[in-house]
């Protein structure tokens, strides 16, 4: 379950499923898994998965998987629930949580569109595990979203000196050079995530030299 958490934070959303996949036939019973699987599921595999977590006994659950299985309950009842209570529940019965922290951010920005809360919790991640390498992609993105793109090349430059040899950091770079019509660059990284196994950056690369043009 660690591999498919590392997988699903750089963003290698095909392999993570297929690794919590593997988790779940080995044990069926596990929640935690479960709530990766459905966060990361697409809509045709995601009513199955709510439904097998759902049937996990709860008596035994600790106040972080009662948490999350109300997350599971309202997704359920709602595709578009967007988990802003659930989380705040989550991060006050676990201040000192990494993972929990890191959750809360990904769900203020991806899922309810709150830039500046999604900040706040990467940078309380960044404060308890400053040398966790996907926070900063994500910090890196927030900025985008911003435009204060001066803190989102920090943050991305960051991502890569932490993680040297994931694809997707450099994916995230020319990502950053292409908004900024920086379109060598941006070839320059997209080739370099090709290069290292992320196969549709060849794609984004060769879009990137086209605009150069």
């Amino acid at each position: 379950m660690h591999k498919a958490a590392e997988l699903y934070s750089n963003v290698h959303i095909a392999k993570g499923n297929k690794v919590i996949m593997q988790v779940l036939d080995d044990d069926p019973n596990l929640f935690l898994a479960y709530v990766y699987a459905v966060q990361w599921a697409d809509d045709t595999a995601r009513p199955q998965l709510l439904g097998k977590a759902l049937a996990i006994d709860a008596n035994n659950f600790n106040e972080g998987e009662i948490i999350l299985r109300n997350m599971l309950e309202n997704i359920q009842k709602d595709p578009a629930y967007k988990p802003t209570d659930d989380m705040l529940a989550l991060v006050k019965s676990h201040p000192k949580t990494p993972q929990a922290i890191e959750w809360a951010a990904l769900h203020s920005f991806y899922s309810s569109g709150d830039v500046e809360a999604g900040l706040k919790y990467a940078k309380q991640v960044i404060e308890m595990s400053p040398k966790y390498a996907p926070i900063y992609n994500n910090i890196g993105y927030m900025y985008m979203q911003k435009n204060e793109m001066d803190y989102a090349k920090t943050a991305l430059e960051k991502y890569i000196a932490l993680a040297p040899k994931e694809s997707n950091a450099y994916d995230s770079m020319g990502e950053f050079y292409a908004i900024i019509k920086d379109y060598a660059k941006a070839a320059e990284h997209y080739d370099k995530a090709a290069e290292m196994g992320l196969e549709d950056a060849k794609e984004r690369a060769d879009k990137a030299r086209s605009m150069m043009d």
